[in-house]
């Protein structure tokens, strides 16, 4: 009789826990909604993440604040994520740098692949190399002379080791032979020196290095998609001199800490659906350069498949150049 009336108070007590968890999920969220851009501002992610969550506070029914965490490649906004209580109040906006720095470091603060959990995938876009206006070239092919011939290492910025914008720039510092490889705490500086004369080049999201590119304050010199940007008609991919191992797709994945209640990732899936639409938020990607992730990619199950292949791909880059972390 004991164990029965022990069985009694188990199930009187779930039956009031997981209403509380239901109703909690239904009224979610509460309270403002932390979205972590684990880069500098002035960056690609953080571009987007400033399009995105005035369209998603929207669609959320909250607010959405942006924090940026910056530093070690991404990897400590990242930390900061997997860190935080996981009731979908803290997201993490993050690109190609996610897989390429879970194939580089053998040791992370954080499981890449347990901590966080994706949503969803949202864009995608090609980098651009890009360079300051006084250098002495105008084509890939004669950016890669001059590199070559120069007494000295070409200064390349690039936004830490393992962030997306160092693996893109590193075919090109093979193709030369030398170069000084400079590690910043996010592509916006390292856009900014290359602006300001203080490096040679970097590689850089579209969306960041667009301006400075048609404004004159900077040379683009390649994209590092397979087919030329639209918005840069006439710069050629990197590929059509270093090869198709050149390519680096400067994708952007929505995450949050494993363990979220799926009826919350799920609230959150669905608002990212319908910003995903708005012609607002499209013609902002468009201007930017950045088109919407395929369908197929724009939910768990999608995202997760596609996380595990680039994780996968980046693992087998680093070994056929012999990266190693710092």
């Amino acid at each position: 009789m004991g164990v029965t009336r022990r069985g009694a108070v188990a199930a009187m007590a779930a039956a009031t826990i997981l209403p509380s968890r239901s109703a909690h999920s239904q009224s979610w969220p509460e309270r403002p909604i932390t979205l972590v851009v684990p880069f500098a501002p002035g960056g690609g992610t953080d571009v987007l993440a400033r399009i995105l969550a005035p369209v998603l506070s929207e669609k959320i029914g909250g607010t959405v604040v942006i924090e940026t965490v910056s530093g070690a490649a991404g990897n400590m906004g990242s930390a900061r994520t997997a860190r935080a209580a996981p009731d979908g109040y803290t997201l993490l906006l993050h690109n190609v740098g996610f897989a390429i720095n879970a194939a580089l470091y053998r040791s992370l603060p954080f499981d890449s692949e347990k901590d966080l959990v994706p949503i969803a995938f949202v864009s995608d876009s090609p980098l651009v190399i890009l360079g300051r206006k006084t250098i002495p070239a105008t084509t890939l092919p004669e950016l890669i002379a001059w590199m070559k011939a120069s007494p000295t290492p070409a200064k390349l910025a690039h936004a830490g080791v393992g962030s997306a914008s160092h693996f893109a720039i590193v075919p090109l510092a093979r193709a030369a032979g030398k170069a000084d490889m400079i590690p910043y705490r996010g592509g916006g500086p390292a856009v900014q020196d290359v602006i300001g004369g203080h490096a040679d080049l970097t590689a850089s999201p579209l969306q960041a290095a667009v301006g400075p590119a048609q404004e004159g304050l900077a040379k683009a010199f390649a994209v590092t998609s397979a087919e030329r940007a639209p918005m840069m008609p006439t710069v050629p991919s990197l590929a059509s001199e270093l090869g198709p191992k050149s390519l680096t797709n400067f994708w952007s994945l929505l995450m949050t800490r494993a363990g979220t209640p799926p009826a919350v990732t799920d609230k959150v899936r669905v608002a990212l659906e319908a910003a995903l639409v708005e012609p607002q938020l499209l013609d902002a990607f468009a201007k930017a350069g950045v088109t919407v992730a395929v369908k197929e990619q724009r939910n768990q199950a999608g995202a997760e498949a596609l996380l595990h292949r680039e994780i996968a791909h980046w693992r087998e880059i680093v070994r056929e150049n012999g990266i190693e972390a710092p």
